[in-house]
């Protein structure tokens, strides 16, 4: 934090408060000598630099908290990524593997792949969004792609073609199932 804006606070919550604290002490006692107020006044005026430290050193604490907190933040994204990042090594073994000089191997080590990836999604609670031929359009979990024209009207409205699967994580949609909406009404012809 700045020092101006420091300054501005000390002087907005403190100060001001201070020097009605002194005038009120001054007025309690009989102060006969000038040596009695230039005592009084060192001390108010020390009084007023602990105080002005106290507000400056818990202004510098809430600094250090948030940028610890920051820190603390940004790592854990890290370590995420780390653990993804090895997860998704060990797919690209599997490739190599796959490609290896056994063609026959091939189709199966896909399998395999694919397999271990949406194990992998499914670890990370990641879950796909169930559609299918003739479920009803959706908004919130649907993105039409197209609208075909049919002839049935039991798939007016209704899903016609899934092209590609929509995923979630947890209760947040991640990706849209991107499908084809049945239309089976002439005036958009």
């Amino acid at each position: 934090m700045k020092k101006e804006t420091i300054k501005t606070i000390i002087k907005m919550t403190r100060i001001k408060n201070l020097y009605l604290d002194l005038i009120k002490f001054y007025e309690k006692r009989n102060l006969k000598s000038k040596q009695e107020i230039i005592k009084l006044f060192i001390q108010f005026n020390s009084y007023k630099r602990r105080q002005i430290n106290f507000l400056i050193k818990t202004l510098a604490e809430i600094e250090n908290y948030k940028k610890r907190k920051e820190k603390e933040r940004k790592l854990a994204i890290e370590k995420a990524n780390c653990n993804l990042l090895l997860d998704l090594l060990s797919f690209g073994e599997d490739f190599n593997r796959s490609f290896g000089e056994d063609k026959n191997n091939f189709y199966q080590g896909i399998k395999i792949i694919k397999n271990k990836f949406f194990n992998l999604l499914k670890k990370e609670g990641i879950k796909k969004i169930p559609t299918k031929k003739g479920d009803k359009f959706n908004t919130d979990v649907h993105e039409a792609i197209s609208i075909q024209q049919t002839k049935d009207k039991k798939f007016n409205g209704k899903v016609l073609f899934v092209i590609e699967s929509g995923y979630k994580l947890k209760n947040q949609i991640l990706k849209f199932s991107k499908v084809i909406v049945g239309n089976s009404n002439k005036s958009n012809e």
